[in-house]
């Protein structure tokens, strides 16, 4: 009992450590919390216990019944309806009786009710993988939004030194007006960027937390580090394709529920076999025990349609569940060839982005700066220039996030990390 009290004293420990920490240095953190404290887990584990709980009891003989019976007391010869002979004249005889399914009938009960505990297994191992993607994906989210806000604060401060040349030209007579007042309202427009990008770090956060269970306003860690994305060589499509539906815990599901389904075929066809119920008692007459007697009993099945209703909705969900066996594995064949090609889409974006466009928006928006602060060139170069380099580098945090969806649905698909 201490040790159980000590137990749940450590673990009320760790959870408000958890929840009061700035959690969330690496995805694998926060999925590791997420096993340990998510109520969807939690509530899908009870229902896996419950099910396999009812393996022990499926499949039981019912419980033996105990008879008294008293015959042979016979009723006053003189006329009324009351018994006149003494009731030790009487014979009485005391029964126990135990029904029996016909052979086999408990087997596939019990095989039906194990299959049952199987597939509340693997769904909960689904609820698991669906879990962690979602919190992969909303840690991407989170790491999205900083990469933008230091972007955008990296862009501010270049604007803010070309606001300064700028009113340092026009107190010079070198420049004009309307370049002092457009460099501001450019600040202005990155200013309200930030804000809004801010907001959308802090939604992303609330989403971490939530998945989590731990407060929405929780702390996370201000430098989230991303996945390492593995090289396309090593993701092959037909081996992807291969586990998925192999190890899909929605798949598997779907084969187990094929299995119970076969097994409540064969149970509704064994309903045509007769069931039987065993009876020995005692015989007592005349107040002293005199002999024994024993009886076997059974149905007759001759409900025809009672038995051809059950056994043609068993057949009717046997291939129900192979249908939606074999359309989930082709909807997964095609979820894993979109996952894949929009995730070697996505790193060849990347490359081209960092190796061509960046740098050239880079050294387009220096130039322009340069020109501008030499007074070769406009301010609207320059912004020109600005819009470029901004939007290049929204693209490449677009298209990093884009690759840590697309892996983090592979590995759904999958059933596990890559």
């Amino acid at each position: 009992m201490f040790a159980s009290a000590a137990r749940a004293e450590e673990g009320q420990h760790r959870h408000d450590h958890q929840a009061n920490a700035a959690v969330g240095g690496t995805v694998d953190d926060l999925i590791s919390i997420a096993r340990q404290m998510s109520p969807e887990l939690q509530i899908a584990a009870l229902e896996a216990a419950a099910a396999l709980a009812k393996v022990d009891g499926a499949g039981s003989l019912a419980d033996p019944k105990v008879s008294l019976a008293v015959e042979d007391w016979s009723t006053n010869r003189n006329g009324g309806n009351f018994p006149s002979n003494p009731a030790s004249q009487t014979t009485k005889k005391l029964r126990v009786s135990q029904e029996l399914p016909f052979w086999g009938k408990r087997d596939l009960k019990r095989e039906i009710a194990e299959a049952g505990a199987r597939k509340a297994a693997i769904l909960k191992r689904q609820v698991e993988n669906e879990l962690v993607a979602k919190v992969k994906v909303a840690y991407a989210e989170y790491h999205s939004a900083h990469l933008a806000i230091d972007a955008a604060r990296d862009l501010r401060g270049r604007l803010d030194t070309l606001a300064k040349l700028a009113r340092a030209r026009y107190g010079q007579a070198l420049g004009r007006q309307q370049d002092v007042t457009r460099s501001e309202v450019e600040k202005s427009v990155l200013d309200t960027e930030i804000v809004r990008m801010d907001g959308e770090r802090r939604k992303a956060r609330v989403k971490i937390n939530r998945l989590l269970a731990r407060p929405l306003d929780a702390p996370l860690v201000e430098a989230p580090a991303p996945r390492v994305i593995p090289a396309m060589e090593a993701l092959d499509l037909t081996a992807l394709t291969d586990r998925a539906q192999s190890a899909n815990p929605e798949i598997i599901a779907q084969q187990v529920t094929i299995e119970g389904s076969d097994k409540a075929l064969s149970l509704a066809e064994k309903s045509w076999y007769p069931d039987f119920e065993l009876t020995a008692g005692a015989v007592k007459r005349e107040g002293e025990w005199r002999g024994y007697e024993a009886m076997v009993a059974m149905n007759i099945p001759l409900q025809w349609n009672l038995r051809t209703s059950e056994i043609g909705e068993a057949k009717a969900m046997a291939g129900a569940a192979r249908t939606k066996r074999e359309l989930r594995a082709l909807e997964l064949g095609n979820e894993v060839a979109d996952a894949w090609i929009s995730l070697k889409s996505a790193r060849e974006v990347e490359r081209l982005l960092r190796e061509s466009q960046l740098p050239q928006a880079e050294i387009g928006f220096q130039a322009a700066a340069k020109g501008y602060e030499l007074g070769r060139s406009d301010l609207i170069d320059v912004l020109q220039t600005e819009q470029q380099l901004w939007k290049s580098n929204i693209d490449l945090i677009k298209v990093l996030f884009e690759q840590q969806m697309r892996l983090a649905e592979l590995e759904k698909l999958v059933g596990g990390d890559l």
